[in-house]
């Protein structure tokens, strides 16, 4: 490896330890969804007609990101990771998410029981990239297990998707972040 290669890799690990040390690794935006998908669960309980729980789905993943800010706080975490430019780049990650808003609309118009399985996949996938961010197995076990186990409820028992597969995100949720407690703590 050349000189000017190795100073940018390190230069980069420098980076990905910043912001997993300043983020908490996104700790904030896993508790925010645990209370989030448990909400989707408790709400998938009282709301019998699935148009309108599928409208709840929709309009309720726009409180993710104010809710991580919120939670960021006592949690005393920095979600920016201001002036570490992987910061604007776990940003975007986070951000690309609203180009599925089509997707979720046709689900709803579509099949709006199964909404919460399409936003389920959507999010289960979406971690994959933040391992890399944050040099994080707990996202790889996120990205991989949400999509298999909502996989599984769907085509197994499509009739509970309504409750199952928001209270098997929110415990897998919960899950990675016990998994990312560790990891933070191994690193700090």
């Amino acid at each position: 490896m050349t000189t000017a290669l190795a100073t940018s890799a390190e230069g980069l690990s420098h980076l990905r330890r910043d912001i997993s040390q300043r983020t908490g690794r996104g700790l904030n935006a896993i508790v925010a969804g645990i209370l989030l998908w448990t909400t989707f669960t408790i709400l998938g309980t009282l709301i019998t007609d699935t148009d309108i729980l599928a409208l709840v789905y929709v309009f309720g993943a726009g409180v993710l990101f104010p809710l991580s800010l919120l939670v960021a706080k006592p949690l005393r975490l920095d979600p920016f990771a201001k002036g570490n430019p992987l910061g604007v780049l776990a940003g975007l990650l986070g951000a690309a998410q609203i180009l599925f808003v089509p997707l979720m609309i046709g689900a709803t118009l579509a099949v709006p029981a199964m909404v919460p399985w399409f936003l389920a996949v959507l999010v289960g996938a979406h971690f994959l990239p933040f391992s890399w961010v944050y040099d994080s197995r707990a996202y790889i076990f996120a990205a991989v297990s949400i999509p298999i186990v909502v996989g599984l409820i769907a085509w197994l028992l499509p009739s509970t998707v309504a409750l199952t597969v928001p209270a098997s995100v929110a415990v897998l949720l919960i899950l990675t972040a016990v998994l990312l407690r560790g990891e933070n703590t191994q690193t700090s």
